[in-house]
């Protein structure tokens, strides 16, 4: 691993000088071919981690100035860009509902009101897990689903004494529930803020899609996907059956928590603020009825981000007691959300601007128009293939930060509408079932040494398989019909 490391960091700056001294392609301005090279730098580095994932992301701030591709100021700007901010109002939700003990109550209620049997049991993990990760971080989700997950394979494996296969699944349950439930919304995987992101700075025109807008696409793909990913595991694995005094550990998690605290209740009742507050920001229309949004009745739809809506929730966090001495939101448990997050995303938004400045993009898309001849859906499943792929040896984020500026691009070369492209391979970065690395939720239960690599790989690959043949459908019909997007090339993307 220090080998690939070191052959990584050698190569990506071997590649950047290299690049330098070649001459100029063609068509493309010195600062175009230079933030390419920072790109291509960003990506060795980025896949083989030859440093911290993290730190990567900070390239462009070094780079870009130093190589005349955007000014510092320019460059800074984006990692404080509203969905980076709304990214990490996210966290200090998920961090509070942690810190109340909120989500282990949700949990435990769903899990007990479903059943104890064995598939029951899978079913109703994954149903909480996919939960908590519409409204937090997918890998915290993870985090906190695991202990109740292994608490309940270790009631399965003191009757039974032996290894079963049922803790196999349920870890990989928690995993897979928690990358799929991220996509119903737009905090819920870091993927879909950088989409948002990107489609911003490659498309200034184009009208923002709204935390409702995505949620009618994700949540739909959501309820028809999960139920395949639970029916797959539990055959895979033959989940069948009860576990022996399940309902009884059930009962004696819940009978510890207690009744509800006024902590849980004010948390809650800020989450549930926060989650109408992003839902109805802007009108929603349905045929020629239309609910007004609340950012529409204030006229302050021009002022008004769901960052906005996210940081106040935020405030009142750090404000409200939770009923003791101690507010609902200690700094002190603030401090510990990932931060490196929001610089992923932040560096994946300046690559995506360095792209659009020094018309990168457009001589991309130039070298990319032949896609024209061929059908939509034939490059929607291209597309979705080599993502699908591809962020298997590589993290989603990274994933996401390399591929949606060039797919914007390529669709605009090839007259198709970006939206068409960006969305599709948005939700494929997301569905990462083979390899541990590939995202935050696969690398937690990899972690619990419950499951090996072998078994993940196993189960991963059938998945991938399904995933290739019902997703490019599924997503091509709900595009359309949800978002009324069809191919045509639309007037904000000719514009830029």
């Amino acid at each position: 691993m220090r080998n690939i490391k070191l052959i990584g960091m050698i190569a990506g700056i071997a590649v950047l000088i290299a690049g330098l001294l070649l001459p100029v392609p063609d068509g493309l301005s010195v600062s175009a071919r230079n933030a390419g090279l920072v790109a291509i730098l960003m990506a060795i580095w980025w896949i083989t981690e030859a440093i911290p994932v993290y730190a990567t992301a900070f390239l462009p701030m070094a780079l870009f100035p130093l190589l005349e591709i955007l000014p510092a100021g320019e460059t800074a700007i984006n990692y404080g860009h509203d969905f980076v901010l709304m990214m990490i109002s996210g966290f200090f939700l998920a961090k509070a509902i942690e810190a109340q003990n909120l989500h282990k109550r949700i949990a435990l209620v769903l899990i007990k009101t479903l059943g104890t049997s064995r598939p029951i049991i899978l079913l109703s993990m994954m149903l909480a897990t996919a939960f908590l990760s519409m409204w937090i971080a997918n890998v915290t989700a993870a985090l906190l689903m695991l202990p109740i997950g292994m608490a309940l394979i270790t009631k399965e494996e003191a009757s039974s004494g032996e290894r079963s296969h049922f803790g196999t699944a349920l870890m990989l349950g928690i995993a897979y529930s928690a990358s799929v439930g991220g996509t119903a919304t737009l905090i819920g995987s870091p993927t879909n803020m950088i989409f948002s992101g990107v489609l911003a700075k490659m498309f200034p025109e184009a009208p923002s899609i709204s935390f409702f807008a995505w949620f009618k696409i994700g949540f739909t793909l959501v309820v028809i996907f999960l139920p395949i990913v639970w029916f797959y595991l539990a055959k895979l694995f033959k989940v069948n059956g009860s576990i022996p005094g399940s309902k009884e550990i059930m009962d004696l998690e819940l009978k510890s928590l207690g009744s509800m605290s006024t902590g849980e209740i004010r948390v809650l009742t800020i989450f549930i603020f926060t989650s109408l507050g992003w839902i109805f920001r802007e009108n929603i229309v349905i045929d020629t009825f239309t609910i007004p949004g609340w950012s529409n009745m204030l006229g302050l739809q021009e002022y008004v981000h769901d960052s906005t809506v996210g940081m106040f929730a935020a405030m009142l966090l750090f404000m409200v007691s939770a009923g003791n001495d101690k507010r609902i939101l200690e700094w002190k448990a603030a401090v510990q959300i990932p931060w490196g997050v929001g610089v992923i995303v932040g560096g994946g938004y300046a690559m995506a601007s360095s792209f659009k400045v020094t018309g990168l993009a457009d001589w991309v898309g130039l070298q990319m128009a032949f896609i024209s001849g061929y059908p939509t859906f034939l490059i929607l499943l291209f597309v979705v293939g080599a993502i699908l792929i591809f962020t298997e040896m590589n993290s989603n984020t990274a994933t996401a930060n390399i591929f949606l500026p060039v797919l914007a691009s390529l669709a605009v070369a090839g007259n198709i509408n970006p939206l068409l492209l960006m969305i599709p391979a948005t939700f494929a970065c997301s569905f990462v079932f083979i390899m541990p690395a590939g995202t935050g939720p696969n690398t937690v239960v990899f972690g619990s040494n419950r499951i090996t690599i072998q078994e993940m790989a196993r189960a991963g690959t059938g998945l991938k398989i399904i995933s290739l043949v019902i997703l490019p459908f599924v997503l091509y019909l709900l595009i359309e019909l949800m978002m009324g997007i069809d191919r045509s090339i639309p007037a904000w993307a000719i514009m830029n």
